[in-house]
């Protein structure tokens, strides 16, 4: 496999969430197997080793599968009687230009929190619906943008 061609500016600075430790390696290797500098500006790791920094683009994968993992994704706590999740918290607000979330939509909606996000998401016109295969494939369109300009 072989990155496209199109240029990837080296100021550019992208960084993966995930919730798990494995998921880090498993990530990170389809990168590293390419060899390619220009994707030296990428760090993948979990939410915890976010806190305090950011990156211009983050892409957050919830990666649940199941409700009973929505428990270790989610870090709930109540201040002054309103729902707060740290971690999803630290996830969507390192982005300083863009941020992706991943996920199992109707899994994470059965989370009040996330349920929310997906919400305000699709409110702001940012839902994107679109399998993984076709997401990799760039078959897939982003509101407000033309087709064939993804």
């Amino acid at each position: 496999p072989s990155v496209p061609s199109t240029p990837l500016h080296g100021q550019v600075r992208i960084g993966v969430i995930t919730p798990y430790r494995n998921q880090i390696a498993l990530a990170r290797q389809p990168v590293d197997r390419l060899q390619d500098p220009r994707l030296d500006n990428i760090t993948i790791d979990t939410v915890e080793r976010f806190q305090g920094s950011q990156r211009d683009i983050i892409i957050y994968s919830c990666a649940v599968n199941t409700p009973e993992q929505l428990r270790f994704l989610a870090n709930t706590t109540e201040e002054e009687g309103v729902l707060v999740d740290r971690k999803l918290n630290v996830a969507i607000t390192r982005a300083r230009k863009q941020l992706l979330i991943t996920g199992a939509p109707g899994i994470l909606a059965l989370d009040p929190l996330h349920a929310r996000l997906l919400d305000f998401i699709r409110q702001k016109g940012g839902y994107i619906d679109c399998t993984p295969g076709q997401l990799a494939a760039g078959e897939f369109a982003i509101p407000g943008i033309p087709p064939g300009r993804t």
